[in-house]
């Protein structure tokens, strides 16, 4: 009776042990973000810094443009192929498929390096969109 007893109690106090999805997402986008960003520049972009919102399931990715790509206009008439490139990123990328099976979206912010308070692009990637 006492092994039983025992347990019961120990169940939920192992199981409160881990951590949700959601929960380790929100960790885990703030210790990338306090570890690697912003990350060197690559192909024009550089990441800033990532969030998760746990209310949404959505990580948000604060990203700069930088060199060339830093333009407004050039920016505006690749919008959709940005967009598209960016779907097809999250598409193709099979290390987030968990992400990805938990219904999670991907925001893109993406602010000038020369003037860092303008954005040039932003965009929510949602579920309908990358299945």
């Amino acid at each position: 009776m006492n092994r039983l007893f025992f347990t019961i109690l120990l169940i939920p106090a192992l199981s409160s042990c881990h951590e949700s999805l959601e929960d380790r997402s929100a960790r885990e986008a703030k210790e990338y973000t306090e570890k690697y960003c912003p990350t060197p520049v690559v192909n024009g972009s550089r990441t800033d810094s990532v969030t998760f919102q746990k209310e949404t399931k959505t990580y948000t990715y604060y990203c700069s443009f930088v060199g060339k790509l830093d333009n407004a206009q050039i920016v505006a008439r690749n919008r959709g192929k940005i967009h598209r490139l960016m779907v097809k990123e999250i598409k193709d990328n099979t290390s987030i498929r968990k992400l990805k099976d938990a219904k999670y979206n991907f925001a893109y912010v993406v602010h000038s390096d020369k003037d860092p308070r303008k954005i040039l692009y932003q965009q929510t990637i949602r579920v309908s969109d990358y299945q």
